[in-house]
């Protein structure tokens, strides 16, 4: 069983991807956000209990009050060997190499995949684990 993290401020992409997750394994934990914000205060609260992070998160870049990379920007104020078994991967509509440039200046992301998430990107970014 993994435990993953979707952030997507469109609940329709968090819904199909949570489904898509669970065809791969249906005992897999997803937790799912529409604000980054909202999904940081989790992890902060996962922190602090010393509980266990997820072991992926799955990010949207374009979102409104907070980006994708806005909340990777608030995630380098956490301690990063907090985030070592952790697999960041951002995900977009749109694969414009600029963003995936930018992707590679975080040294917790992963990597970037195309939306729309598919079983066939669940069991490779598994594979990579």
């Amino acid at each position: 069983m993994k435990k993953y993290l979707l952030i997507d401020d469109e609940e329709i992409f968090n819904f199909i991807q949570s489904e898509v997750i669970h065809l791969h394994n249906q005992n897999n934990e997803v937790v799912m956000y529409s604000s980054a914000h909202e999904a940081l205060v989790y992890l902060k609260e996962l922190i602090d209990q010393s509980a266990a992070l997820p072991d992926f998160i799955l990010l949207d870049i374009r979102m409104p009050n907070m980006s994708g990379f806005e909340f990777l920007d608030e995630l380098l104020k956490f301690e990063l060997q907090l985030f070592v078994n952790t697999k960041i991967y951002l995900l977009s509509s749109s694969i414009d190499d600029r963003d995936i440039e930018k992707s590679q200046k975080y040294p917790f992301v992963t990597g970037f995949k195309g939306k729309p998430l598919s079983e066939e990107i669940i069991i490779e970014i598994n594979k990579a684990e």
